[in-house]
């Protein structure tokens, strides 16, 4: 047997990360070690682990998903390693078909599965990528031009030798630190996908607006991080370019929407913190922010 290392960071999480622990336990794949990274909790994240013997808890402060990330790798010690999100879960089989599908592919960095979704009342519409279909060929540049990792850390089974190689997830991120840490992957190793679904991700309101400057900032950051790679290889500046654009005009538009919110209600603050992001990382936006507030009757323009 190999043992696989299933890493679970956790914060503030603890009305879900139960049913995250139990899917792995239920695992066909015997051999397995589960670690739950809580970093900064202040709900009873603890408590609910402690119910769970064989689950080894790491209390760590709050200094992002990366780094609880890379906490959870150092501390365990299987050969493979799953990062599970605290609010997923794997289906049974998750493990046993992605090992089949690296240990049958020794060459490549990670095996991917496919997604579906659910909520409070059961599954949902697919959103994102599809849940089926593989992608394995030039896997960097679909990456590259899409501004999209494939898949969420907890469908991706890591070889841990080739993770530590590359120091790991990148603790300056803690956003889009996955799609950094695949493209830096995919940049030298194949990868490959396990044609199952593997992991079931919850749907549930997360509080997004005040971060949405900084998803920017770090999206176009992590694209602009593959530059000097791409001038050596100049058959990925098309790629590049697309998936720039992309970052820019995805977040930058969701911060357009948040700073018209922000000016309906008044919160001038946030408006000027967000407005600050856009104006550094997505200029261009600033025409469609006017039209915006002039279509919301908060500009008037001069004729």
């Amino acid at each position: 047997m190999t043992l696989v290392s299933v890493v679970i960071p956790c914060r503030n999480y603890g009305r879900f990360v139960g049913e995250a622990i139990e899917s792995v336990l239920v695992q066909t794949h015997d051999e397995i070690e589960v670690v739950v990274v809580d970093y900064g909790s202040t709900d009873d994240t603890a408590g609910v682990v402690a119910r769970y013997p064989e689950v080894r808890c790491l209390r760590r402060p709050n200094l992002g998903l990366a780094t609880a990330r890379n906490d959870g790798l150092a501390t365990s010690s299987g050969a493979f390693v799953v990062f599970l999100d605290a609010d997923d879960r794997l289906v049974s089989d998750a493990v046993s078909t992605l090992l089949a599908c690296l240990q049958a592919r020794p060459e490549c960095a990670f095996a991917y599965g496919h997604m579906r979704y659910f909520d409070a009342n059961g599954p949902v519409s697919q959103r994102g990528p599809g849940p089926h279909g593989c992608l394995e060929q030039d896997a960097y540049g679909y990456m590259l031009r899409t501004n999209n990792p494939l898949r969420g850390s907890g469908a991706v089974l890591y070889r841990r030798d080739l993770l530590e190689r590359i120091g790991g997830f990148d603790r300056g991120l803690n956003v889009v630190d996955d799609l950094d840490l695949h493209l830096r992957l995919a940049r030298t190793y194949p990868i490959c996908c396990n044609d199952h679904v593997v992991l079931l991700t919850r749907v549930h309101e997360t509080s997004l607006s005040n971060r949405l400057g900084d998803m920017l900032a770090k999206a176009v950051a992590v694209q602009q991080r593959q530059r000097a790679y791409v001038a050596e290889h100049p058959v990925y500046e098309r790629d590049y370019q697309m998936g720039l654009r992309w970052a820019r005009s995805y977040w930058g538009g969701q911060l357009i929407e948040q700073i018209v919110t922000d000016a309906a209600a008044r919160d001038f603050r946030a408006a000027l913190r967000d407005l600050r992001a856009l104006g550094r990382h997505h200029p261009r936006g600033s025409a469609r922010l006017v039209r915006r507030l002039v279509a919301r009757g908060f500009l008037r323009l001069r004729r």
